[in-house]
């Protein structure tokens, strides 16, 4: 009896954690600047993304790859089925050639239930010409 009391216990707590999932999905994961000038000062991106889970989704933090990648986000928690974003801001100067920087977005995410947060990975790249 009482190991029949604990399996119950165990499903019906598996199924509420299954049921309070968030998944975060990118409607891109990589944007290319293409060509930038040096001097032409900072470009930016916002990569758009869906709560695509059931519960709401809050971003704890963007950390860029380096210093020269400025991120923004949305602070606020983002309901099932609304969007939010990340802005990547990269500045040029004296970064010349060719560049692709990458973004951890930490999260409250659902993709692996051992976990209390997870990264996914969005990606800036292009080219800065010299002065």
């Amino acid at each position: 009896m009482k190991l029949k009391f604990i399996l119950l216990l165990s499903i019906l707590f598996l199924n509420f954690s299954l049921a309070k999932s968030q998944k975060i999905t990118f409607l891109e994961s990589e944007h290319d600047f293409g060509q930038i000038e040096e001097n032409g000062g900072n470009v930016s991106h916002t990569f758009e993304f869906i709560n695509e889970g059931d519960s709401p989704l809050v971003i704890l933090s963007v950390k860029p790859s380096c210093g020269c990648t400025t991120p923004d986000w949305s602070k606020d928690p983002i309901k099932s089925g609304s969007k939010g974003y990340i802005v990547a801001e990269y500045n040029p100067k004296g970064r010349p050639g060719v560049f692709r920087k990458s973004l951890a977005v930490v999260s409250n995410s659902e993709t692996n239930s051992q976990k209390l947060s997870t990264s996914t990975y969005i990606y800036i790249k292009g080219k800065v010409s010299k002065k």
